[in-house]
């Protein structure tokens, strides 16, 4: 099962330097909540806070926007960079911290994948959400986890020697609570929530190096990635990872392709 004890202060520091894919990303997410100037807005797996404090700009000093993280390390780095946002350590699966109906939206940008209980974590959306209110996701489909550019270079690697019999996916909770598409909305409709809208989205994002890459997947699974393989294989699986996507890199770096899906549910009524 996905860890939170395996992140560090160079993860975190990385994470903020290399996550403008998932900033951009999630921007486009805030733009469809139709928030306004005086919204209550609560980022759920906020990182190191560039979207949260994105967010405060965006909407000005009438607004508040609060974001949580489990890790402590990148709340630490959150709350050094100074802004009106209060950034708290916390999970999604447990929002004990807010009151019922408190927020306007809830994000979760490129987050729900690594929640274990997201059931839980979308009960307590929906309690913090305030009557009208909104949720915003992007998050992995598992139906199309395996048509991607990293898993179409990790799948032989993992499969010959000496990886091969070694790997151990639970340190993933998406590898090992797989979560497709039809599943998401499931547990949304179950959740209470109304799906507003529900879009299966194509993304190439561009690095520079097979290097820069892994240094990106590393720093977004806190510390849990190169656990998929024993301590004694970690120094050579990333060696040859990288070797992997540098035989694809192009003139423009290595261009990785992959699905995500984005949704938006509301919480309508009082029930």
């Amino acid at each position: 099962m996905t860890s939170f004890a395996h992140d560090s202060r160079h993860l975190a520091e990385t994470y903020d330097r290399v996550s403008e894919l998932q900033l951009e990303g999630g921007k486009r997410l805030v733009e469809r909540l139709g928030l306004d100037a005086e919204s209550r807005v609560l980022d759920v797996g906020c990182g190191t806070g560039r979207l949260a404090r994105w967010i405060a700009e965006r909407l000005g000093p009438k607004a508040s926007v609060a974001g949580i993280d489990p890790l402590e390390e990148r709340i630490g780095l959150a709350r050094a960079q100074g802004s009106a946002v209060k950034f708290e350590v916390g999970q999604a699966e447990n929002l004990g911290a807010f009151a019922d109906a408190s927020f306007d939206a809830v994000v979760m940008s490129s987050v729900l994948h690594w929640v274990a209980d997201k059931a839980k974590a979308l009960a307590e959306t929906r309690r913090v959400l305030k009557p009208g209110g909104r949720l915003g996701v992007t998050t992995s489909p598992h139906e199309l986890s395996r048509v991607g550019t990293i898993a179409l270079t990790l799948q032989p690697l993992l499969q010959r020697p000496p990886y091969a019999g070694q790997v151990d996916l639970s340190a993933l909770t998406f590898g090992e609570r797989r979560c497709t598409t039809t599943d998401l909305v499931s547990l949304v409709l179950d959740s209470g929530l109304d799906l507003v809208e529900l879009h299966v989205t194509q993304r190439l994002h561009r690095h520079a190096s097979g290097e820069a890459l892994v240094e990106f997947i590393e720093a977004s699974s806190f510390g849990n990635f190169s656990r998929i393989v024993p301590e004694e294989l970690r120094a050579s699986f990333r060696a040859d990872l990288i070797a992997a996507f540098d035989r694809q890199r192009g003139p423009d770096g290595v261009g990785v392709r992959g699905w995500g899906v984005l949704f938006v549910a509301a919480r309508t009524g009082a029930r």
